[in-house]
């Protein structure tokens, strides 16, 4: 899972893509490639800034449902 990644890990995975970005014929492919880059650098920089963990993603809303 990437999300237990370290920020070296992530800048490794983030070249990888910027190189199949550069090197494929497929426009789709290779913007997908190059947000894949993106993101893992950014995992990177927050890695770099913060290490005590992966984030945990919380729901911006909640919903609930009134008792009957």
């Amino acid at each position: 899972m990437t999300h237990a990644l370290n920020a070296q890990e992530c800048l490794e995975r983030a070249r990888m893509h910027e190189q199949l970005a550069a090197t494929t014929a497929d426009a789709s492919a290779r913007t997908m490639h190059q947000a894949m880059a993106a993101e893992f650098r950014r995992r990177a920089a927050m890695g770099a800034i913060d290490g005590s963990g992966p984030m945990i993603s919380k729901p911006v809303i909640e919903l609930s449902v009134p008792a009957a």
